[in-house]
């Protein structure tokens, strides 16, 4: 008899606090009582930013407020630059795409962090684009890009560019990268490491922005921008909202107050630390090595060993779900996620897993290397 460990990076384990404030009665979303919580979420969430104006909040998927980003703020044969590194960063070409935008890609090699030079390069290849699109952590290599310094970069070359980031896999395990004098559009999903259930996104705006969606003609009701802006300002949203999720959300940032911002980045990348170095104890070559995402490890298995199978006995054996790679590295890579509601021994107990699988399917590896490895890098 075992407990099922969720390590997958989205969806993520939600802790019995927030469980229980989702459990509680259902709320009227017009009701003075969800008016208070949707205002608690806009207070806690420009705290968790470090944002200066209130979020809009969508009842949909990452990919939708990606979608609903682009929409308002660009209109058909406007150009975009995107950093394609990974399935994420590919998304927001195919997104431009279907909305008839230009879409200028920097193709960065998978499992490395976009440069700023290729960054200098695209831009002054460039020099009208509209926006220019990035994810702050792209999960599907476990890389975390330089988004601080990239935003930077290009606001000085072209301040002009509105900068969009993907910050969906990062928030809440990162600083987010800048504040609104850099950052028009940052993007933060539910099913991270904000501890809820899929099906909330968060939208954040710096005035910039605001000014870009005013002038930009309007081709979507549901992903309307100013209608969301105008019913927040009277306590609503236009549309049914993810009010459960709302709520829930309420008392995650609840516990991330208590953990305190700077304890709270610190855990991750000791967890981060704390795979790699196990992983390494195993024989495995990791992934984004010199860049390592602190929401997610990547590992490649060794090569008498496949990675789906890896992942699927340590499921079936120990109870503990991995995710697999996507894109060009589909079948290849196994990942570790370890964002949100995640401790050093939850992280231990997974690579233990996985080391004890390793040597059921036929490699030599030393557990308890690993597992000394990773407690070396927990008390460091």
């Amino acid at each position: 008899m075992f407990k099922e460990r969720l390590l997958t990076p989205g969806p993520t384990i939600i802790p019995q606090k927030v469980l229980q404030a989702m459990e509680l009665p259902m709320l009227h979303h017009r009701s003075e009582v969800f008016k208070k919580e949707l205002k608690k979420a806009c207070e806690g969430l420009r705290w968790l930013l470090s944002w200066d104006n209130d979020p809009l909040f969508l009842a949909c998927s990452g990919t939708g407020a990606m979608e609903a980003s682009l929409l308002n703020v660009c209109k058909p044969g406007d150009t975009i630059i995107t950093v394609n590194g990974g399935v994420f960063g590919g998304r927001w070409s195919k997104i431009a795409e279907r909305l008839q935008l230009k879409a200028h890609e920097i193709t960065v090699e998978w499992g490395c962090p976009v440069t700023e030079e290729q960054v200098r390069e695209a831009v002054t290849k460039n020099p009208d684009a509209r926006a220019f699109c990035i994810q702050h952590s792209e999960t599907s290599t476990t890389v975390l890009h330089p988004v601080e310094k990239i935003v930077r970069e290009v606001k000085r070359l072209a301040p002009h560019i509105l900068t969009l980031v993907d910050g969906i896999s990062a928030c809440a395990t990162a600083p987010v990268p800048g504040d609104p004098s850099v950052v028009d559009i940052f993007i933060a999903g539910s099913q991270k490491a904000l501890m809820l259930p899929p099906g909330l996104s968060v939208v954040a705006l710096s005035a910039r922005a605001w000014k870009a969606v005013e002038e930009t003609p309007r081709r979507s009701l549901y992903f309307d921008f100013l209608l969301e802006r105008k019913s927040l300002a009277s306590g609503e949203t236009s549309w049914t909202p993810a009010s459960t999720l709302i709520v829930g959300l309420n008392a995650a940032i609840e516990m991330f107050r208590e953990e305190g911002l700077e304890a709270m980045y610190k855990r991750h990348l000791t967890l981060s630390r704390m795979c790699h170095a196990g992983m390494r104890a195993l024989g495995c070559e990791l992934l984004a090595a010199d860049a390592p995402c602190p929401s997610v490890t990547g590992f490649i298995p060794p090569q008498s060993i496949d990675a789906d199978k890896l992942r699927t006995e340590t499921r079936t054996n120990y109870g503990v779900r991995l995710a697999g790679g996507q894109g060009l590295f589909k079948g290849k890579i196994v990942r570790i996620g370890h964002m949100g509601f995640v401790d050093p021994f939850d992280a231990i107990t997974g690579v233990s897993a996985i080391g004890l699988t390793m040597n059921k399917l036929g490699a030599s590896v030393d557990v308890g290397a690993a597992v000394s490895a990773m407690m070396k890098e927990l008390q460091s």
